[in-house]
């Protein structure tokens, strides 16, 4: 089904913003009725006024096309209830400006020319350009995690001391491993969309945008961080550990010494006597 519009314009204006971590498109189309859908797939194309639509994924993202401000900030407004743990501070974007028109097709980070344009290509265009926005959700997490791990190493470099704890620590490797499994699973950087299989022009469409946002070599990346914050992270729990057996085991000498000094006086007169049979 090709979007509705009377003189479809030759040039479209593309932002994506990242707004959480997962949408319930399907509550989305039940409780939000005033726009037309394009489809009832993922994602989802909704057509908001004539030449300007918005694209929803299940990962979180928007892209809008050729929308105005004021409406795009009202339709987040409208589908926020149903995304989870939307941030209003979050601010992971991308943009792309869309020519459609003969000549050749090619794809650039911040241009692409295609020869038409209908809803299986909206579908695709914005899907990587949502995949993009959200993996630099999980960059920035990622990459401030480093930046906390190198506070604690210069701490245990000029004192010999950490400051975390071990739930502390546990905490970290938690967030750290579900952004892998967010990375992989929710925006899902390895899965081809359905529409690739069916078209090869779709498919060829795909494969060069997602070589352009460079998807595949980020996530590379992101994973060789998240594999350096572990292993940091595993040591960091076994130094804890480490201390705090040693700690208990001074603990448990000390008690022993205690214990020995207050039964001592007990046991003087018997020392005593075995002394002067002894020796006396």
């Amino acid at each position: 089904m090709t979007p509705k519009t009377k003189r479809p314009p030759t040039t479209y204006s593309l932002k994506t913003r990242y707004l959480g971590e997962q949408t319930d498109l399907k509550k989305i189309q039940e409780n939000v009725r005033k726009y037309h859908y394009l489809n009832r797939d993922h994602p989802l194309v909704i057509q908001l006024l004539d030449h300007e639509y918005a694209v929803l994924t299940k990962f979180g993202t928007v892209t809008f096309w050729n929308t105005t401000e004021s409406l795009a900030n009202q339709f987040i407004k409208e589908v926020t209830p149903y995304i989870k743990n939307v941030n209003p501070l979050y601010d992971y974007t991308d943009t792309l400006k869309v020519h459609i028109g003969p000549g050749a097709e090619r794809v650039s980070f911040e241009e692409l020319h295609i020869q038409n344009l209908d809803v299986e290509k909206m579908k695709i265009i914005s899907y990587v350009s949502g995949q993009s926005a959200a993996l630099d959700r999980y960059e920035n997490d990622i990459n401030e995690r480093l930046d906390e791990l190198g506070k604690v190493v210069e701490n245990l470099k000029t004192s010999g001391r950490t400051r975390s704890t071990q739930g502390s620590l546990l905490r970290q490797v938690g967030h750290i491993l579900s952004v892998k499994q967010n990375a992989v699973s929710n925006i899902s950087l390895f899965d081809k969309p359905d529409e690739t299989w069916e078209r090869a022009e779709l498919e060829k469409l795909y494969n060069e945008l997602h070589s352009e946002y460079e998807l595949r070599d980020r996530f590379d990346v992101l994973n060789e961080k998240i594999d350096f914050l572990s292993e940091n992270n595993t040591t960091l729990l076994n130094f804890i550990s480490s201390q705090k057996s040693n700690f208990l085991e001074l603990i448990i000498i000390i008690l022993i010494a205690i214990e020995i000094i207050l039964f001592l006086p007990d046991w003087l007169p018997f020392f005593r006597d075995l002394f002067w049979r002894l020796f006396g």
